[in-house]
């Protein structure tokens, strides 16, 4: 399923190319382990970082968003509690000022010490 979707992004952003295709390769080892939870997974963006071996944050960044206008990865918000876990949105737009930490049962303010981006992939057929 990887191989034909990172194939064209490939051949046309040839300056990322090898990042591209370790990223794709990281995927396409992990969808045949995992199948449908495959989907499960949830990317930040040091791991990406590490995957795609980008070499600086702009080249991340320029990474991250070829995979997001192909619609392979979508971006997720999430609020971390202090205990683990957290609560997911869908962008910084959704992000209120306060969440309740089901963890602790407290409200807690929404910082910028503990919201964080991660990235999961996008299922077929879903936009």
């Amino acid at each position: 399923m990887f191989a034909e979707k990172f194939s064209p992004l490939i051949i046309d952003h040839p300056q990322d190319a090898d990042s591209l295709r370790r990223v794709a390769d990281y995927f396409f080892k992990l969808e045949e382990k995992r199948g449908a939870r495959l989907f499960e997974i949830r990317l930040n963006p040091n791991r990406l970082f590490d995957i795609a071996q980008a070499g600086s944050s702009d080249r991340l960044t320029r990474i991250v968003n070829i995979l997001i206008e192909a619609r392979i990865f979508e971006r997720r918000i999430v609020v971390r509690s202090p205990l683990g876990g957290g609560i997911e949105f869908r962008s910084y737009a959704e992000l209120p000022d306060v969440v309740r930490d089901p963890l602790r049962d407290v409200d807690m303010a929404v910082t910028t010490d503990n919201i964080e981006a991660t990235y999961v992939l996008v299922p077929d057929g879903i936009h």
